[in-house]
């Protein structure tokens, strides 16, 4: 009776570490999609998993009117403004870490953006241009990026669309995210701004 309860429990305890390396290992795929037309923006933002659609959002989003019961929060103080920044500025490296594995763990799957922009001087809007012009070669050597901008010299507008799809795997960001929090800067941060 007791080897079958451990057997269950092994084969539960495996299939717990199955399932969460899956998660970390496999990645995410995130597309979003907005096309813009002076001030009206339409698009969608989706997040799939093995071609399981987990999250998809039309954008402008509808907003729901939520009642929200207002928590009683500690005030923010000079000095309590002062030791965040303090504590920040110690946590920094861990979060550079961070910030290095999330630089790992994504590879962009396409990325194309084509913008119409004119200001209200056509001065104005040539060195605009011009400026763009002179940085997107360099973008644009980058594999499956293609940006393009255009001018618009007889109006002020700014309109284009964007397409843009990334995968994203999760195993380094969470190991190094779990290696910041065992920091005692970072969770003095976290209890600080909670607070």
């Amino acid at each position: 009776m007791i080897n079958i309860l451990f057997l269950i429990i092994l084969v539960i305890i495996i299939l717990l570490v199955i399932i969460i390396a899956s998660i970390m290992l496999i990645p995410f795929h995130i597309t979003l999609n907005l096309d813009n037309k002076g001030l009206d923006y339409k698009g969608y933002f989706k997040l799939t998993w093995l071609r399981i659609r987990i999250l998809q959002r039309e954008i402008p989003l509808k907003e729901e009117k939520k009642e929200v019961e207002k928590k009683t929060k500690a005030e923010w103080t000079l000095n309590r403004i002062i030791k965040i920044f303090n504590l920040f500025l110690e946590s920094m490296p861990y979060f550079e870490n961070i910030f290095y594995a999330f630089l790992r763990s994504i590879t962009i799957e396409k990325l194309n953006l084509n913008l119409a922009l004119g200001m209200d001087s056509p001065v104005d809007t040539a060195q605009m241009a011009g400026f763009f012009w002179s940085i997107l070669p360099t973008l644009n050597l980058i594999p499956k990026v293609s940006i393009h901008m255009n001018p618009v010299f007889m109006k002020s507008t700014f309109e284009g669309n964007l397409d843009f799809e990334l995968k994203i795997r999760l195993f380094w960001i969470v190991v190094e995210a779990l290696k910041a929090i065992t920091k005692k800067p970072v969770r003095g941060l976290i209890n600080e701004v909670r607070a």
